[in-house]
């Protein structure tokens, strides 16, 4: 099968989800969901259908209480992989599989967290080789950067012991990233708060206190982003 024969097929596919795509960034995300997990019941097992349930699970744990929250996250990192293990050379399945996976860590174990951040890896740089100015997926890398970075002795030692160590990542590698997605999309609040953060880490109260104001002065869509406000707020104490 020729390269275009194979995007033909992969845009014709895509035409079979347009009535829930619409539905992808609003309040009717659970409906979207359940569209898809029907016919995933029905044995439709396609990247393309994979990776928008992983999506849909990721927009539905904004709206979730956080008890409820783990479950969606650990559901949707399972579609991501699964999509990725279906086709890897589709950006959005490597994409999701990239995003719910560093989306999971905050719920794991030390081993788990170490192990889980390498598959992320895996998928981010995948996902960033096809789209290298992808917002979500620089973010993603300067999530990534700022978590190893501020890694304690206990969890280096044990990503040394478990596996081969882990890359030298620095604050200013995710700075950097974060300024990226700044160019990109200036109204971001997770983004604004983590690159807030960053600069706070450094020491760069001035400019840490520029972007925390920003993020909360964005009205929040989801409970999510009203709690990204609130550490914002914290923060700015700090400045």
């Amino acid at each position: 099968m020729t390269s275009k024969t194979i995007q033909a097929s992969k845009k014709i596919a895509a035409k079979d989800f347009d009535n829930v795509d619409r539905l992808f960034g609003t309040n009717q995300v659970q409906d979207g969901y359940d569209i898809l997990k029907k016919r995933l019941d029905g044995g439709e097992k396609s990247a393309e259908l994979l990776w928008r349930l992983a999506r849909f699970c990721h927009e539905r744990v904004g709206f979730a209480d956080r008890k409820n929250r783990k479950e969606l996250v650990l559901e949707g990192r399972k579609y991501g992989a699964d999509a990725f293990a279906a086709d890897s050379s589709n950006f959005q399945a490597a994409r999701w599989a990239a995003l719910m996976s560093g989306q999971s860590a905050e719920f794991l174990g030390i081993r788990e967290r170490i192990d889980e951040g390498k598959k992320c890896k895996k998928y981010l740089d995948k996902a960033l080789s096809i789209e290298p100015k992808d917002e979500g997926l620089l973010h993603l890398r300067g999530r990534w950067c700022y978590s190893v970075s501020n890694l304690g002795w206990f969890e280096r030692r044990a990503a040394s012991i478990l596996f081969s160590g882990l890359p030298n990542s620095t604050i200013d590698d995710a700075i950097a990233d974060f300024r990226a997605v700044y160019a990109l999309n200036p109204k971001w609040p997770e983004n604004l708060l983590y690159l807030g953060k960053s600069l706070l880490q450094k020491g760069n109260k001035a400019e840490a206190k520029k972007f925390l104001q920003e993020a909360v002065s964005i009205p929040p869509f989801n409970d999510i982003e009203r709690e990204i406000i609130v550490e914002a707020q914290g923060l700015l104490s700090k400045c």
